[in-house]
């Protein structure tokens, strides 16, 4: 193995791209009938066996336990790439080079995808409502946090209460940097999960969710905002045909989606009382 393992989460066959640093990693193997011929994600010091409930995470966890070569590590997903031009007409073209990630981060520390504006279910908190009104598991995170790093509470309070956040678990960094962001996280989730459980707030692939979160907050805490490099992420499997999306990639040649999406969501926050 080189310098460089960006692993591609899958659960299931893919076309991985033919690039160098990116290793596809089979998640959840401890509990798959067929081996899909990657990177097994039960082999060494694991977590495969909670795939159910922590996602991607249990190769980020393979990864972090087992993986002590290369200088640069991260984690992406079978279908989701970081990206240099969202628009590009073939977009898996534009996914981000191992050598241009090792570019990146000699100016930067951190890699994240872009934030997006956050729909109601996804954990929205609100200042002005008590408790029991507030999304259960987002109020556990916050007294989690409270008692374990309160240091973090006022990146808690931006990405929690706040209308954007990064999501999908991905990110690039030096070894250094990963290792660091794991050995803080995994144990908050740990005890997330244990308290959500007792709690019957425990839903399958929340603590995969919660993790979203918990790498903004990290990642805000620890790096001055000029020292993250924000880049934008691909679905190479939507399809390019639909309305949608069409309508975004007209937005952005027009140099108005951002105005748009910012007049919409003003709206959608308001009926939805967010």
């Amino acid at each position: 193995m080189g310098d460089t393992a960006i692993l591609i989460a899958a659960h299931k066959p893919f076309d991985p791209p033919a690039l160098e640093g990116y290793l596809p990693v089979q998640v959840g193997a401890a509990l798959a009938d067929a081996d899909l011929g990657f990177q097994r994600d039960d082999e060494g010091e694991n977590i495969s066996g909670k795939n159910r409930q922590y996602c991607e995470l249990t190769a980020q966890y393979w990864a972090w336990k087992n993986l002590a070569g290369p200088r640069v590590m991260g984690l992406v997903h079978y279908r989701r790439y970081f990206v240099k031009e969202l628009y590009a007409p073939d977009v898996r073209s534009q996914i981000l080079t191992a050598a241009e990630a090792r570019a990146l981060l000699e100016r930067y520390d951190i890699i994240l995808p872009k934030p997006v504006y956050k729909l109601a279910c996804n954990g929205i908190l609100f200042h002005d409502r008590p408790k029991e009104g507030q999304n259960r598991p987002m109020v556990l995170l916050e007294e989690l946090v409270r008692r374990r790093c309160p240091e973090y509470l006022p990146s808690f309070e931006k990405f929690a209460y706040g209308r954007r956040a990064s999501f999908g678990n991905m990110l690039i960094a030096s070894r250094e940097t990963f290792c660091e962001y794991s050995a803080w996280m995994f144990p908050l989730l740990e005890e997330f999960e244990r308290l959500g459980e007792e709690a019957g707030v425990l839903a399958p692939r929340m603590c995969g969710f919660i993790s979203e979160y918990l790498l903004c907050i990290w990642a805000d805490h620890n790096f001055p905002p000029e020292k993250i490099c924000f880049l934008d992420v691909a679905n190479t499997e939507e399809d390019r045909r639909a309305p949608a999306y069409r309508l975004r990639r007209a937005l952005v040649k027009l140099g108005i989606f951002e105005p748009v999406s910012r007049a919409l969501f003003a709206v959608y926050y308001k009926i939805k009382g967010c």
